[in-house]
């Protein structure tokens, strides 16, 4: 059951990442940038605010400074205000992120609900990942239950 798109309480509550793939624009290949099994939460709340963060899956906690560089680049997390704009996308006003540059920027997601499945594509851009290539990301996500 698809559920319509104009309704922004559909969206609202805690959601769990099942994956998260970068597309390169120009050519379409996908890539599982966090792994096979990534970890993330994504919260909507009610009140128009979001947070999301990504990791890959959980591993050995990092020993050295070059480790911990490492874990921090492979991550997502950044939080703001957010408004729908019909018929299926959202846009946040970020103004708490691991990446200084994305600050003050407005980050534009497309969505499909489909009961408790929300699958996110992001508007074509260049990460700190990724350097020059314009990528979308490709993220799937399923409802927390309880």
């Amino acid at each position: 059951m698809t559920t319509d798109p104009s309704d922004s309480s559909s969206l609202l509550g805690v959601w769990l990442l099942r994956s998260y793939q970068l597309e390169d624009v120009a050519t379409g290949k996908r890539t599982d940038t966090f792994g096979p099994n990534p970890s993330g939460a994504l919260i909507l709340h009610p009140d128009g605010r979001m947070i999301g963060v990504i990791t890959p899956k959980p591993g050995p906690q990092p020993a050295s400074d070059a480790e911990r560089a490492e874990a921090y680049r492979n991550m997502v997390a950044y939080s703001g205000r957010y408004r729908l704009v019909p018929p299926d996308g959202f846009v946040t006003n970020v103004d708490i992120a691991w990446f200084p540059g994305w600050v003050g920027s407005e980050q534009a997601r497309f969505y499909k609900l489909d009961g408790d499945r929300l699958d996110i594509v992001t508007a074509p851009t260049r990460t700190p990942r990724t350097g020059d290539a314009l990528v979308r990301g490709v993220l799937s996500w399923v409802r927390e239950k309880g």
